[in-house]
């Protein structure tokens, strides 16, 4: 019985050891990242500070006055802590001015790019902070 048991043990182990592969963190290929989308005014209506990435939810009014309801993934709360990020940077109301890369199904979701709050103030994303989509340099480590 125990040998049966060290070897299922042992089984389980071994694919593990070989799968790591399919557990990995998905990256950015979901997104267009070609050009941020710019919602400019749009308003807060829920921001998450959760594992594995925040959420911004805003409403914005496109050119024709249509109320759209975007969701926002930021990186990680770890990651986007580490640059100046908090559970209360966003309230529900606040204006903001938000880039994002638009999902490639054509959703109303999609990565950070960036945010501009009410007072002017730029908050960055850690892996596609850039205008171009590459990484921001955000000074940290300086």
């Amino acid at each position: 019985m125990k040998t049966r048991a060290l070897s299922i043990v042992a089984l389980i182990a071994g694919l593990l050891a070989i799968c790591p592969p399919t557990f990995a963190h998905h990256g950015a290929a979901a997104y267009d990242m070609s050009k941020p989308l710019v919602l400019k005014d749009a308003v807060v209506v829920q921001y998450k500070w959760i594992n594995p990435h925040p959420l911004i939810v805003v409403d914005y009014k496109d050119e024709k006055g249509d109320v759209q309801r975007w969701t926002t993934e930021t990186g990680s709360t770890l990651a986007i802590s580490l640059i100046g990020w908090t559970r209360t940077t966003l309230k529900p109301g606040d204006l903001i001015t938000i880039y994002l890369w638009k999902a490639k199904t054509g959703l109303q979701v999609g990565r950070l790019n960036k945010v501009i709050l009410a007072d002017g103030t730029v908050m960055r994303d850690t892996q596609t902070g850039a205008d171009n989509g590459a990484r921001a340099d955000t000074g940290v480590g300086r």
